[in-house]
């Protein structure tokens, strides 16, 4: 079994490519993080966190970000 460190190391690293191919999805459509935020119901700075690797989706929560990117919520965690 890995080190505890690796295991979060690793986590950070997934969190923070999984924000990126958010992002450049995101950017390809068009959208402001404000506006993807609203297409997921929400009125904060939601995707924002994603984005940046500092929020670990749920997989609802994942399901909502990928339907407002107009994507498979899988497409988004095979980059």
């Amino acid at each position: 079994m890995p080190a505890h460190d690796d295991v979060k190391a690793g986590k950070a690293d997934f969190l923070m490519a999984f924000g990126e191919t958010a992002r450049a999805r995101r950017a390809a459509l068009g959208l402001t993080q404000r506006q993807l935020d609203a297409r997921m119901g929400y009125r904060g700075k939601f995707s924002g966190g994603v984005e940046r690797g500092a929020r670990n989706l749920t997989l609802d929560n994942l399901y909502l970000l990928a339907a407002a990117l107009d994507t498979d919520p899988r497409d988004l965690l095979s980059d």
